[in-house]
């Protein structure tokens, strides 16, 4: 779709509305183009819509969209990451009526709200998230910033996030901690021990979580360790349990290695999510349904569906490979019959740019499972202090700081970086204080 955009402040608002009905690599800014917008007219096939705001834009162009496309969005209009805020402005009907929300996804809304509601948060409250930017492939979905196979000097990373968790300041009170990636248990024996133990040293929270996403990094010991250290909860993402799938997209696959690591686990006491993606390239409908027929057997006590989003630096979106939008849809209705049959409960939601048929990310939960650090994260309700390469910090009063995106950078200036953290978070007692 070309599109002749006159004010080009415009642009976002247009590109996020054309993004629901066309894939990105269709959509194009040029001098004259198949839709003219004007200061407060949209020409299309001959036709002229008036607007006067940026929400008469969107929404004009939206219900145009409609007409042309002959799709309506299950989120309608709605582009926002964290569509959960608007229902602190605004009732369920209003929503449905401004944004053209489907009653199935204000429903979904409503449910994760009243399930957030049954947990505490304190905007005075600190969750630690730790990162681990090492991993054994780079899937071809992923945009991260990762740091691929065994040639990296990771001893060395990790006396440099040790120094970092020794010098950072501590006041305040410590809820959960987040130990993510990266596949942190892609660490040595040695170097992941060196790790839960400098933490142990220095934090203890109720919630402790260890992102240990892929059974090719694991065995017996590892999970033991993390259990003699005191995590509560890890991240066992399969993604799909589609053998052929999962592999093209360099990643690699032992269906019984996941079983036994799985059962070792259980036994072990942990609270265990497992992460799925809706729109894997091969993966329709008909093949996605063998994982709920696996995870029905299961039962983990936390499962994450994310849709997928085409993410600039990844080779899914250098390559123009997304899957089908149509069996997006189908599963994603496959997804809300069966966290229902088997008694989960949406607890976080948030959406991404350029994400699958305009669809959402939810963690669902069962028997009072929910993760702390997913909410207070998503829904901006808690301090997050950010520690290792590319962690980012936010607080409560819109302070941010980030850690160098690379492992030289963040190594060769931790001082620094410990320094200026250590402000803001003064900065933000003292004005509490005040």
């Amino acid at each position: 779709m070309k599109i002749n955009l006159l004010d080009k402040n415009k642009r976002k608002i247009v590109y996020d509305i054309l993004n629901i009905f066309y894939d990105h690599s269709d959509i194009e800014f040029v001098e004259e183009g198949d839709i003219d917008i004007f200061d407060d007219e949209i020409v299309f096939k001959d036709r002229s819509y008036h607007y006067e705001d940026n929400y008469q834009l969107k929404s004009t162009l939206y219900n145009m969209l409609v007409k042309e496309r002959g799709y309506e969005s299950p989120w309608g209009m709605l582009t926002g990451s964290k569509p959960s805020k608007l229902l602190q402005k605004y009732k369920a009907d209003e929503l449905k009526e401004k944004y053209f929300i489907s009653d199935e996804k204000l429903d979904l809304l409503i449910d994760v709200k009243n399930e957030q509601d049954k947990l505490s948060f304190d905007e005075n409250n600190y969750n630690l998230y730790i990162n681990i930017p090492f991993c054994p492939s780079r899937c071809s979905y992923c945009s991260y910033p990762t740091l691929i196979g065994p040639n990296h000097d990771r001893s060395a990373y990790i006396d440099a996030l040790c120094y970092e968790i020794d010098n950072i300041d501590k006041t305040g009170d410590l809820v959960s901690i987040y130990v993510g990636g990266g596949t942190p248990s892609d660490l040595s024996h040695y170097d992941l021990e060196r790790l839960l133990d400098k933490i142990n040293e220095h934090f203890f929270s109720f919630e402790y979580i260890f992102e240990a996403g892929r059974e090719d990094t694991l065995d017996d010991k590892k999970l033991k360790l993390l259990s003699n250290y005191g995590v509560t909860g890890i991240s066992l993402n399969p993604q799909t349990f589609n053998e052929r799938v999962i592999k093209s997209v360099c990643r690699a696959y032992d269906f019984n290695h996941f079983l036994k690591i799985y059962k070792v686990a259980r036994e072990l006491g942990f609270v265990i999510n497992m992460d799925f993606i809706i729109g894997l390239v091969g993966e329709n409908a008909e093949t996605f349904a063998k994982n709920f027929e696996i995870l029905e057997k299961l039962q983990p006590d936390n499962i994450t569906f994310h849709a997928l989003a085409s993410k600039v630096g990844s080779k899914y979106r250098e390559n123009n490979k997304m899957g089908s939008i149509k069996d997006a849809l189908i599963i994603s209705d496959a997804i809300k019959k069966f966290t229902e049959n088997n008694s989960y409960k949406p607890y976080y939601l948030y959406r991404q740019k350029n994400i699958i048929s305009n669809l959402e990310n939810v963690g669902y939960q069962k028997n009072n499972t929910a993760q702390h650090y997913n909410i207070a994260i998503n829904e901006e309700l808690e301090n997050i202090i950010g520690l290792g390469m590319n962690a980012n910090s936010k607080l409560m009063d819109g302070k941010k700081y980030r850690n160098p995106r690379n492992l030289r950078d963040y190594m060769e200036n931790i001082d620094r970086i410990v320094e200026e953290k250590n402000l803001i978070k003064r900065n933000y007692k003292n004005t509490r204080k005040s």
